[in-house]
């Protein structure tokens, strides 16, 4: 009797044959990914609040130093606000558009703000799916999914980065430790139901 993938059971947070986003930990990891040039202006800014009105600045014979010390600090608060909030909007924007779904035959995942991207991974493709977690990961409960497809199964043996392959096969960046594990189990489970079902027809 041929087994039908859609009675696998489903993920409390995942609906069946639905576009899901990632996660709200993954929001956290993609702006964490894009504020380092703002926090480094915060701590500028944190270091001049802290020599302003310091003795050794008026050894410089700089007139009004204090003053424009401040205003640079003042500064440089303002722009660490400003790119803060750009890189927070910029985050959500690849957030909310970064969504996958286990539809009936493959896995669908949507990626993209201007250039929307919208790539199938048909089950009876899928060779392998790795779960990656480095520490930073681990600590936050979160994993990596890379997905290997039989068209780039040689290229596991190559030494290459799995995220880099993973970018042109099949990427989820940030998922629950439970739901990537989860997810992985599924797609396998899928996989071989396909492989199957193949062989049988």
């Amino acid at each position: 009797m041929e087994e039908n993938p859609q009675v696998i059971a489903n993920h409390p947070g995942v609906p069946q044959e639905q576009y899901q986003t990632l996660g709200k930990k993954t929001l956290m990891i993609f702006t964490l990914e894009r504020i380092q040039a703002s926090l480094l202006l915060l701590l500028v800014s944190i270091g001049l609040f802290a020599i302003q009105g310091q003795p050794f600045l008026a050894q410089l014979q700089i007139p009004n130093i204090n003053q424009y010390v401040g205003l640079a600090a003042w500064v440089c608060l303002t722009l660490f606000a400003i790119f803060f909030l750009l890189s927070f909007f910029i985050a959500w924007l690849i957030y909310i558009n970064y969504k996958f779904c286990l539809g009936e035959d493959s896995l669908k995942i949507k990626r993209g703000i201007l250039n929307k991207e919208e790539i199938a991974i048909p089950y009876r493709q899928i060779q392998d799916v790795d779960i990656d977690r480095d520490l930073s990961f681990r600590m936050m409960g979160l994993s990596r999914i890379v997905i290997l497809t039989a068209g780039h199964e040689d290229s596991r043996d190559s030494g290459d980065d799995p995220l880099e392959r993973g970018q042109s096969e099949g990427y989820l960046p940030a998922l629950d430790c439970d739901l990537a594990e989860w997810l992985q189990a599924q797609l396998l489970q899928r996989t071989n139901v396909q492989k199957v079902v193949e062989v049988k027809q």
